[in-house]
């Protein structure tokens, strides 16, 4: 793994450059008056993220092939009246 070693202006006048070199897995180190401060490593993923989950199945699974009149939007709309 390489290792590099910047200073709080350099990152502070190209973080998008650091970002994207710890992205590809370079540590670097940032310094402050020639002393380390702080590290930026790569994140290791431990397991695959979750998937995003499939609301219009689970929606269908709760209310099944009913139709809910009026509409949420349309009843909240009637709600407010003369307020909106």
């Amino acid at each position: 793994m390489k290792r590099a070693t910047i200073s709080m202006r350099e990152l502070q006048q190209n973080l998008k450059k650091v970002i994207e070199r710890v992205e590809r897995g370079e540590t670097v180190e940032l310094t402050r008056r020639r002393q380390v401060i702080a590290r930026l490593v790569p994140v290791v993923q431990t397991r695959p993220a979750a998937p995003w989950p499939d609301l219009e199945a689970r929606a269908r699974a709760v209310f099944g092939d009913r139709i809910i009149t009026p509409s949420p939007s349309a009843q909240l709309i009637e709600d407010r009246g003369e307020r909106w």
